[in-house]
């Protein structure tokens, strides 16, 4: 019997009855959720990281919105796609300025000799100023927070996480409830972000950020790691902390914000990867969508087309200091000559990113631009190595299109890039401290003459791409998992439990005190029994 036949002896009522159910089957589970995503305060790596998960939520059917500073709205509406998305404004005058300022004072801090800690101290007063503003004239624009409240989720970066804040003003004043919260850290793997998800982080073995640790074997290393874990968490909790307990007792917020936010946040993502990461243990509400802003290459325009071709079988090297860092070229020009210097050196052909363009005329193998496509430059063929900063954006990049890597760490967590690099075998490393000319040469020359950092390189890549979803899409899928569901089940026991209790510490006391009092009981029965026998022979004699 023909499928049609069964057809034609259902009744038409019941013919439309199954029509209904089918229609409901493909409609029930498509439900369009408002989701607010902020990436920081600007248009830097920050903003650029958030922007797949956007994308991806986009894809799937959501009203997506990012919350940006009206000074930098023109900046945030000019990428692919953004005319799909909304936007909330929020106004800081002089935001733009300020942010240029610490830009600029940045080339100086970087480049100095002082320690990694020493430079972020320089730094953090400046930037919990602007962060404090910047989240004020948030809660200072009442059209803003009430449009704010019929959101489900806020997705937030971890530097400026201004959406818990005022998620806890809306709970306490607005009677708002179930909005669903996201955090997204872009570095790499911080003790901060453990401690406030209730992740254990393992000092024993695992390298602790800003501290240049990679595998920790020695007993005076883990010594040192354990040290530094307390020192950074401390730290940690200030710079991100720290500009808001102001705000905390002004707007009658949630006492606790002042040194947690896990009560308010339902998943943690970290922009990090077991292919380019040192191996450890993470609870449930910790999600690694490492490589998130990782992606096939786009064409690249006309001139630069010709430019990677004109190439020939050298191929072409890459040179960037990032959105941020780049300010240096502008204002190091002593800096920049010794790059180009090094780089008419080599057979291969060079594009460097440079804010300023130079005044002399440029080698022949070099062409300068003040804006690089980077993905798309480093997935072309023709390119051989890239020269960078470290970011972890790009350090995941890199390992998406398999392309070895020579990195000149400047601050940060850009210090522990080049550690997974080095430890990796993926490339050179470049000391700031120790710039020149034969040096900048020489280390790239061992990873563009030594064809075992592009083979890692491609193994590495293909692990990488191994995988069930996109990173962007992992990250779409666990923020609709929160809004269906909350995210209490995500909750680990850890967030209830004291420092001593998870490392069973209490445990260990009364341990070490039971063997002290048996072994004490055991040393006086000992000398109890071997003076009764002096005292037994004595009386004998």
């Amino acid at each position: 019997m023909h499928w049609t036949d069964i057809g034609r002896r259902i009744p038409a009522c019941d013919r439309l009855l199954m029509l209904g159910l089918v229609i409901s089957c493909a409609i029930l589970p498509v439900k369009s959720a408002n989701i607010l995503l902020s990436g920081g305060l600007n248009d830097g790596s920050h903003f650029l990281s958030i922007v797949p998960i956007g994308r991806s939520l986009l894809q799937k059917g959501h009203n997506v919105t990012f919350l940006v500073a009206n000074e930098y709205l023109q900046k945030a509406v000019d990428f692919s796609d953004s005319k799909l998305f909304n936007f909330e404004v929020f106004d800081l005058p002089g935001l733009k300025e300020k942010n240029d300022e610490c830009s600029s004072h940045l080339g100086d801090i970087v480049l100095s000799k002082e320690s990694t800690i020493s430079q972020q101290k320089q730094l953090r007063k400046p930037l919990s100023i602007i962060h404090d503003q910047a989240c004020r004239a948030v809660f200072e624009d009442p059209d803003l927070l009430e449009r704010m409240r019929w959101y489900d989720a806020y997705v937030l970066d971890v530097v400026w996480p201004c959406g818990i804040f005022v998620k806890s003003y809306l709970e306490r004043h607005r009677d708002t409830k179930d909005i669903s919260i996201a955090i997204f850290a872009p570095m790499v793997p911080f003790p901060f972000i453990f401690e406030q998800s209730g992740s254990a982080f393992m000092p024993s073995y695992q390298p602790i950020a800003v501290t240049t640790f990679s595998t920790l074997t020695s007993f005076f290393e883990r010594c040192r790691s354990v040290l530094f874990y307390f020192l950074t968490n401390a730290v940690s909790k200030n710079i991100f902390l720290g500009p808001y307990k102001k705000l905390v007792s002004d707007y009658e917020l949630d006492p606790g914000l002042t040194w947690r936010i896990s009560e308010h946040v339902d998943v943690f993502f970290i922009n990090s990867d077991f292919s380019g990461e040192f191996p450890f243990s993470l609870m449930p509400n910790v999600i690694p969508v490492g490589g998130v802003t990782s992606r096939p290459a786009n064409l690249l325009d006309d001139d630069l087309q010709d430019f990677m071709e004109s190439s020939g079988e050298h191929g072409v090297v890459v040179f960037s200091l990032g959105s941020y860092y780049a300010e240096i070229t502008k204002t190091h020009a002593d800096v920049v000559d010794l790059f180009i210097e090094a780089f008419s050196r080599v057979p291969q052909k060079v594009i460097m990113h440079l804010k300023k363009l130079p005044s002399k005329k440029l080698p022949d193998n070099i062409k300068a631009l003040p804006w690089l496509p980077i993905n798309d430059l480093m997935g072309h063929p023709k390119t051989r190595a890239i020269l960078y900063h470290g970011g972890n954006n790009g350090y995941y990049e890199a390992l998406y299109h398999g392309v070895p890597l020579v990195v000149m760490p400047l601050a940060g967590d850009q210090h522990d890039v080049a550690v997974r690099v080095l430890s990796k075998g993926l490339g050179t490393k470049i000391d700031k401290n120790g710039l020149s000319t034969e040096h900048i040469y020489e280390q790239l020359n061992e990873v563009l003459s030594n064809p075992k950092y592009r083979a890692t390189a491609k193994r590495l890549s293909a692990i990488f791409r191994d995988r069930p979803m996109k990173p962007a899409d992992t990250a779409a899928f666990w923020i609709e998992h929160v809004i269906r569901h909350g995210g209490e089940h995500l909750r680990p026991p850890t967030l209830d439990m004291s420092f001593y209790q998870i490392y069973m510490l209490d445990i260990a006391s009364v341990a070490l005190l039971c063997v002290m009092a048996t072994s004490f009981k055991v040393i006086r029965a000992i000398r109890d029994c071997c003076c009764s026998k002096n005292r037994l022979k004595a009386k004998r004699e």
